[in-house]
Parts: structure tokens; C-alpha cells; sequence
């Protein structure tokens, strides 16, 4: 009898002794669903994988490829300085197509691990903007890979250019914006195709002659003129000359520009109204822009040796 009650209780012992190494073991190795996904910027050709230069209105790719950790991955977003990038604004797009959803829900195959080919619009100022690329899995759990684009853009050519009075000697009139260089106005005059401006000569009713300057400037050669003028057509108040450093600051400012009204004496152009120093101009020649800033205006007496200085950003 006594030996059948150490049996039972040998057995019991021994029962327990396995389930408390079960048990063990469930403490000492307990299930690991705290690891992220791992993510990647990869270097391939014609995409980027560090902190790059982007010209101010253009694009950047990625080639992304991400792998799971413990847990399915859920969902990819992209962000601009901690904003998600709005879908709606066409910034994004997926493998060539515009993107549909940011975040981006991952299905089927793409839950265990993906590679995703990125173009993303930078951002429209000439500033330093940090883009993440997040991974969350069906846990909550996060991994990103960040970098750094700054937006440039064609640094301008700044020269200086005296225009003058047209009905001065002959030769004289026009202003090529390229060089900086006088030029006539006339076409026997081979300079003056170079010519971007011209000045408007003087006023000219009924002989003797009124010897008074006009004092106003009218495009030459197929060029456009318009004012920039502060707080006007979008504008900034606080516009300077000074503050524009890029081409493609140069170029964007036609959209903004303040057009001509007056018209030349034979009705052939449009003109300025009377210059005054400080006035701001922008030119537009076929495809190049050119920024004028009215820096200096030489008013004679009794001569046609009147002048203006320019400041031309291009």
C-alpha cells in the first residue's frame, strides 16, 4: 500500500516538473513581435539613396525596398517635414503611375516585403525639406529611411547696361541685355539685332523740334516688357532685386509681371510710362528672361547724351 502511494506520488512530481519546464520555457523564450521592418534606400541608376540637390520644379526617385520583421507589414507613407505629402497635388507617383493613396495600403506578396520605385515633386522653394519613407506593420511597429533635398536653382549672371537716348548720334538707342553692350536701333545697323530694349527718343511734334526726353523704354527684336511691382499681381511687398538669385527665379516672375498700356508714336509698340529710378522691369525674349532694376537716370539740358543705368539680372 505504501509503495503504490509513492507511485502515484513519483508520477504526480514528475507531471509537474514538465509543466513547470513548459512553463519555463514560455518565460525565457517568449514569442518576438517587437522587430520592425527593415527598410531601404537602394543605389541604383537614376535614383538617389543619400541627401541630394534638386532644381527648384524638379523631381527625385527612390528605389525602395523594404522586408518584414515579426509582423506583416500594413502600410507605406511618404512624408515632407513630418507632413504626410498630400496625394491630391500629383507629387507622387508608384513604378511610373501617379500615386493613389498616402499612406499606401501593402497587399498580398507585398506585406512579407516589396520593392517600390518612388518619383517624388519637390518641394517649390529654395529651401532644405526632409522626406521619410515609413514602414508600420499590422503591430503599430514603425521604420523609416530619411533624407535631405534642397531645392537650387541656375545661378544668375548679373552685368550692367547704359541705354540711351535714342535721338542721340546715330548707333545708339537700343541695349543688348546679353552683354550689356549699346547698340543702335536702326536695321542697317547690324548691332541692333542683338538688342532686347530700345529707348523711345524725344518728343517729336512740329518742327523746331521739342529737344524733351521722352524718358520711356519699349522692347526690341520680339521682346515682351513688363513692370514688377511690390504687392501687385503676386508680388511679395517685401520683393528685392537683390533677393533673386536664380534663373528660374527670373523666369517665374513673367506670370507676375504688371503689362504695358501705352503705345509708341507710330502705334507700333508698346511702351513704358516715364521711367523713374528704382523702377523694376522683366524681359522676355523667346525663351530667356532677363530681371532690369532702374539703378540710375541721366537727364541733360540741352543734348540728347541722356541715359539710363541698368542692372540686369539673366
Amino acid at each position: 500500500m505504501k509503495r503504490l502511494t509513492f507511485l502515484k506520488l513519483f508520477f504526480a512530481f514528475s507531471v509537474f516538473s514538465l509543466f513547470l519546464t513548459s512553463c519555463g520555457d514560455d518565460i525565457n523564450n517568449p514569442i518576438d513581435d517587437n522587430t520592425p521592418a527593415s527598410v531601404k534606400l537602394n543605389d541604383a541608376l537614376g535614383y538617389i539613396d543619400a541627401d541630394s540637390d534638386v532644381a527648384l520644379g524638379g523631381s527625385f526617385s527612390v528605389y525602395l525596398t523594404a522586408t518584414k520583421g515579426s509582423n506583416p507589414m500594413k502600410t507605406l507613407t511618404i512624408l515632407e517635414d513630418g507632413q504626410k505629402i498630400d496625394i491630391t497635388t500629383d507629387r507622387i507617383s508608384f513604378d511610373g503611375n501617379t500615386g493613389v493613396a498616402n499612406p499606401l495600403l501593402l497587399l498580398q506578396d507585398k506585406v512579407n516585403s516589396f520593392e517600390q520605385r518612388i518619383t517624388i515633386k519637390a518641394h517649390n522653394s529654395y529651401s532644405v525639406g526632409t522626406y521619410d519613407f515609413v514602414v508600420t506593420d499590422d503591430k503599430g511597429l514603425t521604420s523609416k529611411v530619411s533624407l535631405k533635398i534642397n531645392v537650387v536653382g541656375t545661378k544668375v549672371n548679373s552685368l550692367e547696361g547704359i541705354l540711351l537716348n535714342q535721338s542721340g548720334p546715330a548707333g545708339q538707342g537700343g541695349l543688348d541685355l546679353d552683354t550689356g553692350a549699346s547698340t543702335g536701333t536702326v536695321e542697317s545697323d547690324a548691332n541692333s539685332k542683338n538688342a532686347e530694349i530700345r529707348d523711345e527718343g524725344v518728343v517729336n511734334i512740329n518742327p523746331p523740334y521739342d529737344q524733351t526726353w521722352k524718358q520711356q523704354i519699349s522692347g526690341m527684336n520680339g521682346s515682351e516688357i513688363k513692370y514688377i511691382k511690390k504687392g501687385q499681381n503676386g508680388v511679395s511687398e517685401s520683393f528685392s532685386f537683390d533677393g533673386i538669385q536664380y534663373k528660374e527665379q527670373v523666369a517665374a516672375l513673367w506670370g507676375s509681371g504688371v503689362a504695358l498700356t501705352l503705345k509708341s508714336a507710330d502705334g507700333k509698340r508698346n511702351v513704358t510710362d516715364k521711367v523713374a529710378k528704382g523702377d523694376i522691369f522683366i524681359v522676355k525674349n523667346g525663351d530667356k528672361y532677363y530681371l532690369l532694376n532702374t539703378k540710375d537716370i541721366v537727364v541733360t539740358q540741352d543734348n540728347n547724351k541722356d541715359s539710363y543705368t541698368f542692372d540686369v539680372k539673366l
